[in-house]
């Protein structure tokens, strides 16, 4: 017989101590499953809610892609138009010693 039939076998036994372990482990793995379960459908019930309560308000939705201005820039900006200064880029002109290679760190 091998380890698998043996388990098996002591697990229908009703006398052994196997059986009686194996039993509680299923009886806890089963209530923890039902409780998740239970808090799941609560939890879709609220996201139902919260869904129809966002289709009544029209709510404008705040953009996250573009430039992200600091407290300063925005203020610079409500004082004299967007004038925003650019990411520096690859240009060697403004290097004092344009013809040398940089170190890579």
């Amino acid at each position: 017989i091998g380890k698998r039939a043996f388990r098996a076998k002591k697990r229908s036994s009703i006398t052994s101590d196997y059986h009686i372990v194996d039993k509680n482990r299923v009886e806890r793995l089963s209530e923890r499953l039902q409780s998740k379960t239970i808090e799941k459908d609560s939890m879709e019930v609220i996201n139902e809610k919260s869904k129809e309560e966002e289709e009544d308000k029209n709510v404008k939705k705040v953009s996250t892609s573009g430039p992200r201005m600091s407290c300063r820039e925005v203020w610079k900006a409500s004082k004299r138009g967007v004038q925003l200064r650019r990411a520096p880029g690859t240009v060697v002109w403004h290097k004092r010693m344009a013809g040398k290679a940089q170190r890579r760190r």
